[in-house]
């Protein structure tokens, strides 16, 4: 799939919650839910930026979780949904979440103890986006980026479930870009530009029996 047609098809995902609910539940053998709280433990201090909050499921979960939480998300639908899941679940409120872009948020400076964004679109690799992040985190703050996943056996189902997976959201989402794999060993990347902009990366690979899962930190 070309990128102008994988956007395309990110645009219409993001313009139907249902379309999104199915589309990150069944490529990712119902995952996607999992995967995403991994972040939940690498969170630093209380106060948390979403990035893309999507249909909001994780930012109820940091809610609940008992963090003070706010979310940016582009998609004026997909804001909506998120607004719905915090009424559904009973948690936080509606206004704590923004409709808005990754290059300018509407914060103050150091207002965030932890950035958090999972299976982000490129807005991630953006220098815009990144500096964004650092003029909005603490001295001591961090980003947590879930970049990539991959699902381990799953028998026949297995290769279906990859195609469908790359298809949508494109390779380094089931290999992760933090990872390049040689003969020996594995060697941590990220084209995230986190120390051009003051923070220092750390990767972790995080497995189960099932899945894989690509985390990229940067610290403040």
């Amino acid at each position: 799939m070309t990128p102008a047609l994988r956007k395309w098809l990110f645009e219409t995902l993001y313009k139907n919650r249902y379309l999104y609910r199915f589309a990150s539940t069944v490529p990712f053998a119902g995952q996607w839910r999992v995967w995403q709280r991994q972040v939940l433990p690498y969170i630093a201090g209380h106060d948390v930026l979403e990035l893309g909050c999507g249909l909001g499921d994780l930012l109820a979960d940091m809610l609940k979780a008992g963090y003070c939480c706010r979310a940016i998300e582009r998609s004026p639908q997909m804001v909506a949904a998120a607004r719905d899941t915090l009424r559904r679940r009973k948690v936080g409120q509606a206004e704590w979440i923004i409709q808005g872009c990754a290059q300018q948020f509407p914060f103050s400076d150091a207002s965030f103890d932890t950035v958090v964004s999972t299976f982000p679109s490129n807005y991630i690799y953006d220098s815009s986006t990144i500096a964004e992040v650092a003029r909005v985190l603490r001295p001591g703050g961090r980003l947590i980026v879930i970049e990539g996943a991959k699902l381990l056996s799953l028998g026949l189902l297995q290769p279906f479930l990859l195609l469908a997976h790359m298809l949508v959201y494109g390779p380094s989402a089931v290999f992760g870009t933090g990872t390049q794999r040689t003969a020996t060993q594995e060697v941590p990347r990220s084209f995230i530009p986190l120390r051009q902009h003051g923070l220092q990366p750390h990767f972790e690979h995080i497995c189960s029996q099932r899945w894989e899962v690509y985390m990229t930190i940067g610290e403040r």
